[in-house]
């Protein structure tokens, strides 16, 4: 281990005990009875809500999701054990003949909470058009989000019946499951209260269909469910009476909320769940990858616009936007950054090697167009080698380095994140990149500059959540999202070629080709596919199934299910 990262990480841990004599006494739990749980309101020490609203489609993003899981329901669940796509409010989904259509059967007997009656057909129309049309009545706000492209794929809904639609694409749609699912950001909403209350009324007192009520919200503190007075259609009577969700920033601090019992679960970095299991609380993890920790390079926007086919005009387009003195806008200058990075030590120091080897943005194992080549290819062309790395600068103009500047925020499901962006400033400057560290809030600063393609100079850290590949390209390759990562016209031809093939086959072959395209020429600089890890009072919590695909962080909270014995439950 470098002794300046080593520096960099005990210092962050003696800076964190000094909290702990600052922390009210535990709260009063109720008198343990066997076979109920110990707490009625379980209270979890989450780190940010990212928008203080319910309507998703405003500004939305996927990691806006865990305030919506408790109260409302997609017409697709991923899974829980196995990540695999599952019914939920939709019984069953049908791909047409020419892959621009889906049969989709809803459930019945469904019903929405104060009394709006059951889900039908209409509740999915609506759901839609808040998301896809442009002048839908009644909505205030434009709908802006990542994954709206690929929700609107879907040009038109058609009610067969009460419990049945075809949803008709205007490209070839095979990635509706994902886009309609808990994965995704279009959990469904009644039609009747809209029609009853306005939108003003989903933020007041949302009516859902999950096994959770919306009971109040204090902005940037927490967010109160109590669960439903009626079993709920598919989980039954769920373990909590309430559920409440915090938000705390600091790390220190929901540590130390954890310890003194003002919490029930929390997420912290590796270091501290070490610790914290050492003092008998519980470790769990998703239980598939849930995202890819890299960092970005700000201002890779050589795409140009295209009026007439819409393409890369999001959020005022491209025009203007490509500085050409950028020194990683240099292909040799993005591959000279990767190998200043030791990965293996960020492995070792900051993840306690409880990650996987992340090798192209969007691509994972087992999911299409994935190229078992890369990893064999990786330490060649990505692979530590700060000598490689400084004759490579020298090659691209820049003997003595460069000076950049870098965004440090904190990520929900991403403790580690900061420490990752620091470290990583630590190792680039052995190599001559002196890199400015800039506190930001992800919200209020950071997005808004990616949205408007002004992130020219900084490195940024984020880790998106695994996800359909060909959602990963829209979102952050062809300006459908905030992100624009890495923008080019060669890309944006590939993905469009994509939405007109039907073959699994081809399909599969024009994915990987997509992948290649990145890996080659150093899109990001990627670092691991990692696991969301929370810890968990074992005395109160006795496990929580997640799959780690639920948006960008946590889900399943029906799932959390409560300690019931005398004794923590290991």
């Amino acid at each position: 281990m470098s002794p300046t990262l080593g520096t960099v990480v005990a210092l962050l841990s003696v800076l964190s005990l000094p909290i702990l004599l600052l922390v009210a006494a535990p709260a009063v739990a109720q008198t343990p009875t066997a076979g109920k749980p110990k707490v009625d309101r379980l209270v979890m020490g989450l780190i940010t809500p990212y928008l203080d609203y319910v309507r998703p489609w405003i500004n939305g993003t996927a990691d806006h999701n865990i305030q919506h899981d408790p109260m409302l329901e997609w017409l697709v669940e991923v899974d829980a054990e196995t990540g695999q796509y599952k019914p939920w409010l939709a019984d069953s989904w049908t791909l047409g003949a020419n892959g621009r259509s889906w049969r989709v059967k809803l459930h019945k007997g469904v019903q929405f909470h104060h009394g709006y009656g059951e889900f039908t057909a209409q509740d999915v129309v609506h759901t839609h058009a808040l998301w896809c049309d442009p002048t839908y009545p009644g909505r205030k706000d434009p709908p802006v989000s990542g994954y709206r492209a690929g929700i609107c794929q879907v040009q038109k809904i058609e009610v067969v019946s009460a419990h049945e639609i075809t949803m008709h694409c205007k490209v070839v749609c095979l990635d509706m499951p994902f886009y309609y699912s808990s994965a995704s950001n279009l959990m469904i909403f009644s039609k009747k209260q809209w029609d009853a209350e306005g939108e003003m009324g989903y933020d007041r007192k949302p009516a859902g269909t999950g096994p959770y009520i919306f009971k109040e919200r204090q902005l940037g503190r927490y967010v109160l469910y109590e669960r439903a007075p009626t079993p709920h259609w598919k989980h039954g009577v769920v373990d909590w009476k309430e559920i409440k969700m915090t938000w705390t920033l600091e790390e220190s601090t929901r540590f130390a909320q954890l310890i003194a019992g003002e919490t029930h679960l929390t997420e912290v970095n590796k270091d501290l769940t070490d610790e914290l299991v050492t003092k008998g609380y519980k470790l769990i993890r998703s239980r598939t990858t849930a995202q890819q920790m890299q960092i970005n390079f700000g201002g890779l926007y050589f795409g140009t616009e295209d009026k007439v086919t819409g393409r890369y005009t999001e959020y005022g387009g491209t025009t203007g936007k490509f500085d050409p003195k950028l020194p990683w806008a240099n292909v040799k200058v993005r591959q000279a950054m990767n190998k200043a990075i030791n990965r293996k030590e960020l492995l070792k120091v900051l993840y306690k090697g409880r990650a996987n080897p992340m090798y192209v943005h969007g691509f994972y194992p087992d999911l299409e167009g994935w190229d078992p080549t890369w990893e064999k290819r990786f330490p060649a062309m990505y692979g530590y080698d700060p000598a490689a790395a400084k004759r490579l600068l020298a090659e691209a103009g820049y003997p003595k380095g460069f000076k950049a500047k870098a965004w440090l925020y904190p990520f929900a499901g991403a403790p580690e994140m900061i420490a990752v962006m620091e470290a990583v400033a630590l190792q680039l400057r052995e190599v001559g990149i002196e890199i400015a560290l800039e506190e930001a809030d992800w919200v209020a600063a950071v997005r808004p500059k990616l949205q408007k393609r002004e992130a020219s100079g900084y490195l940024w850290a984020v880790p998106p959540s695994k996800k359909a590949v060909e959602a990963q390209l829209a979102v952050f390759n062809v300006g459908k999202g905030i992100g624009h990562i890495f923008q080019t016209d060669e890309i944006y031809k590939m993905w469009e070629e994509l939405l007109q093939i039907t073959d699994a086959k081809a399909r599969d072959a024009q994915l990987r080709k997509i992948g290649n395209y990145k890996f080659e020429h150093f899109e990001t600089i990627p670092l691991f596919d990692v696991f969301i890890e929370v810890v968990v009072d074992p005395k109160i919590v006795a496990d929580w199934p997640f799959p780690g695909w639920d948006g960008g962080d946590v889900g399943h909270t029906w799932r959390i299910t409560a300690c019931k014995q005398e004794k923590p439950c290991k």
